[in-house]
């Protein structure tokens, strides 16, 4: 999903009542809350925060576990708002805002602009409406937002807490190049709080990233063949994926439309050492392990090839693109690079643990 998707059907009324995590929506989201419910029998899931169990529930919704977000809320003092005109309720706040936007579809969600999606498991990032309750998957909350749990599966239950993070600020700037063959919107992450030559080094690579987007998209607008109706559209978003142990890990997207079906994106992920501002490889991270090449590219060609893409099998890229995410890694491919479009950007997760040997702290030498 980008930016610039466009719903068809009218998005719907909404209102929270802040007593009971409910929400009052019209008939027509009512039964598409309903036929969601239908697609899987919802175990509770008892939560607990600050030690002591909540009188709400999550659910176990094919095979993911749902949090309402009013406990984000009442238990971890999130800020939860509604926007009614934009039919919108946002948690959190700065660049972990979860945005949920009620329409005919379901709940269409974003992360301070960027749209989380897995195209191998299009649920696991996906918020519902459960009967007029709006739940968020905990790994959403857990990949992207700094909470972290504690699964006990005796009692089956989940105690809520927050990560600790690194002491450090990140705001979302823009750049606006908006003209008459294209809109361009770039957000851009900055860092600050940091020593001045090392934020100074950081954020250097995330502007220069920016303007050149901004250029590239001015020069493909300037080619726009006036036969084309639609103006061109060019969006870069991105998202924190790891903000911990002495290391930062962003991921930006760049969304471009230029006519056709579709547009296109392309993704780029971006670690850094906070201690000199170093860009990190993913070399870097793994170096603990020497046959680590060896050990992605053979779980990699395994991975893919159970996924069977055009009966391509790829393994490890000499450069490979990845980010740092809680407890391991994620391995991407651009779109086209190895699957067709509708497979989205191929990405795969692993642990620290199948790679490093058993005790080893990959942060050590950042921190």
């Amino acid at each position: 999903m980008n930016k610039g998707m466009k719903w068809g059907a009218a998005v719907l009324a909404a209102g929270v009542l802040f007593g009971g995590a409910s929400v009052t929506v019209g008939t027509s989201v009512h039964a598409a809350a309903k036929t969601a419910v239908k697609q899987e029998t919802q175990p509770a899931v008892v939560l607990k925060a600050n030690g002591k169990t909540l009188t709400q529930q999550g659910k176990i919704v094919n095979g993911n576990t749902m949090i309402p977000i009013t406990v984000l809320r009442d238990a971890l003092g999130l800020p939860l708002n509604y926007n009614p005109g934009t039919k919108t309720y946002s948690i959190g706040s700065g660049i972990m805002k979860l945005n949920l936007e009620l329409s005919d579809y379901g709940v269409v969600s974003n992360l301070n602009g960027y749209y989380v999606y897995d195209s191998s498991n299009s649920d696991q990032y996906e918020a519902k409406n459960l009967n007029g309750h709006l739940y968020v998957p905990f790994k959403l909350l857990n990949d992207y937002m700094g909470i972290k749990g504690v699964w006990n599966p005796s009692l089956k239950s989940l105690e809520l807490g927050k990560q600790a993070m690194n002491d450090i600020s990140i705001s979302s700037e823009t750049m606006t190049k908006t003209n008459k063959n294209a809109g361009i919107v770039i957000h851009y992450p900055k860092v600050s709080g940091l020593a001045e030559g090392v934020q100074q080094k950081i954020n250097a690579v995330f502007k220069e990233k920016a303007e050149q987007f901004a250029k590239d998209s001015e020069e493909k607008a300037s080619h726009r063949d006036g036969k084309i109706e639609n103006v061109y559209d060019f969006v870069q978003s991105f998202v924190v994926t790891y903000n911990r142990d002495g290391v930062l890990s962003v991921v930006i997207d760049q969304y471009g439309y230029t006519g056709g079906a579709h547009g296109g994106t392309v993704r780029e992920g971006l670690t850094f050492s906070l201690k000199d501002g170093k860009q990190l490889s993913l070399g870097d991270v793994l170096k603990a392990a020497p046959d680590y090449k060896q050990k992605l590219d053979n779980m990699l060609k395994q991975k893919t090839k159970e996924v069977k893409f055009n009966d391509v099998t790829a393994g490890l890229n000499e450069k490979p693109d990845f980010y740092l995410k809680e407890g391991g890694f994620a391995i991407f491919y651009q779109q086209y690079e190895i699957a067709p479009y509708a497979a989205g950007i191929p990405t795969y997760d692993f642990s620290f643990g199948e790679v490093l040997p058993k005790g080893t702290d990959p942060f050590a030498a950042f921190q």
